[in-house]
């Protein structure tokens, strides 16, 4: 029987997440503003749009929210083109699956222009039949319908295709979907450790428990 794989990107399959986790931060310093307390909890739940129009109307920044997205991909674009690197032994988790005939795909809040450089530097792109963002679906993973989408397109099914994401959110809407989740560690979401780790299917800290 064939099997499927959605996986996630960001804090998923690339350790990405202290980037994000700073970004906001850094920009709005970069127009003078204080840090709100809560900000992490507040973005860790929102796509990069949803971001931008909370800065824009928290802080009444002078731009519209298409231009403060591309600001800030453009402040992480670097980072990805150069310095992502994988979570540790993701690429030969996803060469043992290959082998067994497994279909995989990535699917992401992020965008292609900025997260390729980063999948063809790591040289991981020839492992999945395609990218899917949320942004091209018009769809974000508080719904999950994306999940379903996904899946269709790719040819599997509920018993047959299995969810890989780091985030509570995404995992709680695909558990809700009916999708078999595997959580990954993600070192910058400590206050979800303990919700997640009950909620998903399986818990892993790192691909080597799979190979």
């Amino acid at each position: 029987m064939e099997n499927y794989i959605i996986f996630d990107l960001d804090g998923t399959l690339i350790d990405s997440m202290p980037i994000w986790k700073n970004v906001g931060k850094d920009f709005l310093r970069k127009y003078g503003f204080e840090i709100p307390a809560d900000l992490d909890e507040q973005i860790k739940r929102q796509t990069l749009p949803e971001t931008a129009l909370s800065f824009k109307e928290a802080f009444d920044i002078p731009k519209t929210v298409d231009e403060i997205v591309l600001e800030i991909i453009s402040m992480v674009a670097e980072e990805y083109k150069n310095t992502v690197p994988l979570k540790p032994f993701v690429k030969e988790y996803l060469e043992k699956q290959r082998q067994q005939g497994t279909k995989m795909c990535i699917l992401t809040a992020s965008e292609p222009s900025y997260i390729l450089a980063a999948l063809e530097r790591l040289d991981i792109l020839q492992y999945f039949e395609f990218i899917a963002t949320c942004t091209e679906m018009g769809l974000t993973k508080k719904d999950f319908t994306v999940f379903e989408k996904t899946m269709e397109r790719l040819g599997g099914n509920k018993q047959n295709t299995l969810v890989f994401e780091d985030a509570l959110y995404a995992i709680r809407s695909a558990k809700k979907g009916g999708f078999y989740t595997v959580a990954v560690a993600e070192s910058t979401r400590p206050n979800d450790f303990e919700e997640i780790k009950t909620l998903a299917d399986k818990y892993i800290e790192s691909y080597q428990e799979l190979l």
